[in-house]
């Protein structure tokens, strides 16, 4: 089925010249306004989408404005990894006990996992143009699940709190997510890879999985797929700006004053750099990047309701483990094992840029293919 944008990204340019850019005001974007749009998933909010619709040109989205705050957040990426190791090497490691940490991270997994499908089932996560009564597979948005998936998803409330069973919760996931691939499209569900990262960690945590040796990586794998999924997402504010700025049309309380499309490209700056953190940060930057992150999720939920809370309970779980845990294998494998302060700090910034211009590439080419893929077959588009 095909959605109609709120608003297209020409009227969003054309409403967001109404408002001069005050270099002044671009604090206080990041104070009040931020929280309210670097939120994940602005899809939730906008209305239905056109998916088959193309991302704005690459000449359109590298402006000045974006080489501006590009270079402006490359430096603080940089200045915040040497910071890094210098607190890291004053403060020392704040070691974090695995066996205690491996605990801690399956009850929370577990726990957060059994909340949010009874809520699934209760179906308090629809999007608003949505049918309430028709449920949703796995996020608001993905709606239509039908009566009966809403006994899966009980079910997997009751059998994720059993470790024994925590596989077929695993597997339940991993349905959910196909099934939403089914329905919206691969490329579409690719905003929703954390869910195949808790379905892996509840996997490797059962006493069948605990057996490999991979098992010991099932929180690296959980927060490396939070991490990208959000920094897929701050690409899409980028490429498809109008999905946000239909959000400030209908709040333009938090753009302090600044055009529409620039707060939409500071947002999108600020969720792919804290979410880079995530992937690059030692003992206290991770940590600040899961701080900070949670802070921007839970500022928006009072501006944006019940949809909002519900819908990012599984991102808030996932951040908590990464506050408990710290460093894992999984960042020191992105930055780099070096101790020294200029290493890590021109490491950190070469590994930003490049895995910025990666994902804006892999958006373009995999949007494409989805397009084609589409059309060619005659389905309808997510």
């Amino acid at each position: 089925m095909t959605f109609v944008p709120l608003v297209s990204t020409q009227e969003g340019m054309a409403m967001s010249s109404k408002f001069p850019i005050r270099p002044a005001g671009l604090l206080l974007v990041g104070v009040l306004g931020i929280p309210g749009v670097a939120e994940a998933h602005v899809k939730w909010f906008c209305g239905p989408i056109d998916g088959s619709a193309p991302p704005l040109p690459v000449g359109q989205v590298v402006t000045l404005l974006f080489l501006e705050l590009f270079a402006i957040f490359v430096g603080l990426v940089m200045l915040g990894a040497m910071l890094d190791t210098v607190a890291t090497r004053v403060a020392g490691k704040l070691a974090v006990d695995p066996e205690r940490a491996g605990v801690a991270s399956d009850v929370i997994v577990r726990a957060g996992v059994a909340v949010y499908a009874l809520c699934l089932w209760g179906n308090l996560a629809v999007v608003m143009w949505a049918d309430p009564s028709s449920g949703s597979l796995l996020t608001p948005d993905l709606y239509g699940a039908g009566p009966a998936l809403g006994y899966v998803q009980l079910a997997t409330a009751v059998v994720v709190l059993i470790p024994r069973l925590s596989i077929f919760a695993a597997a339940a996931l991993v349905g959910l997510y196909l099934m939403g691939v089914a329905k919206f499209e691969l490329f579409y569900m690719i905003d929703y890879l954390f869910f195949l990262g808790i379905a892996a960690h509840l996997a490797l945590g059962s006493p069948i999985g605990s057996r490999l040796a991979i098992s010991r990586y099932r929180v690296p794998i959980l927060i490396g797929s939070l991490s990208l999924s959000l920094m897929w997402t701050a690409v899409e504010k980028f490429l498809f700006p109008q999905w946000t700025i239909s959000i400030l049309v209908s709040h333009p309380g938090i753009t302090a004053g600044q055009a529409f499309s620039t707060v939409a490209t500071i947002a999108g700056f600020v969720e792919f750099s804290l979410a880079f953190y995530l992937l690059a940060g030692r003992e206290i930057l991770g940590r600040v990047g899961a701080i900070l992150l949670g802070i921007v999720f839970v500022a928006a939920m009072p501006e944006f309701g019940m949809l909002d809370i519900v819908g990012h309970i599984p991102v808030i779980l996932i951040l908590v483990i990464a506050l408990v845990t710290g460093e894992t294998p999984l960042q020191i494998m992105c930055r780099g094992s070096d101790s020294g302060m200029l290493i890590s700090g021109w490491k950190v910034g070469r590994a930003y840029v490049a895995t910025l211009a990666v994902l804006m590439l892999l958006y373009y080419g995999l949007h494409a293919l989805s397009v084609w893929t589409l059309a060619k077959s005659g389905a309808g588009i997510f």
